[in-house]
């Protein structure tokens, strides 16, 4: 049983490592698809693009947290 606790928290920590080596990728096409001449007549979609990045980092943390929690706790 604490071997499968254990292996659940180091899954965690590999979900946010791949997480971190992805996020030069996610900012790179965030600012390509920001950089793009015909976005600037959306204000509200250039609003929405700019919240790519926290959403990409809430849900890897999200992620990383939930396998943790279910592996701590034991189901």
């Amino acid at each position: 049983m604490q071997v499968q606790r254990v292996m659940g928290v180091i899954f965690a920590v590999i979900v946010v490592i791949v997480g971190l080596v992805m996020m030069p990728l996610v900012l790179d096409q965030t600012s390509t698809a920001r950089s793009n001449a015909y976005i600037a007549n959306f204000p509200g979609t250039q609003a929405i693009i700019d919240l790519i990045p926290l959403l990409y980092a809430v849900g890897v943390l999200g992620l990383a947290g939930a396998v943790a929690f279910f592996a701590i706790r034991g189901q």
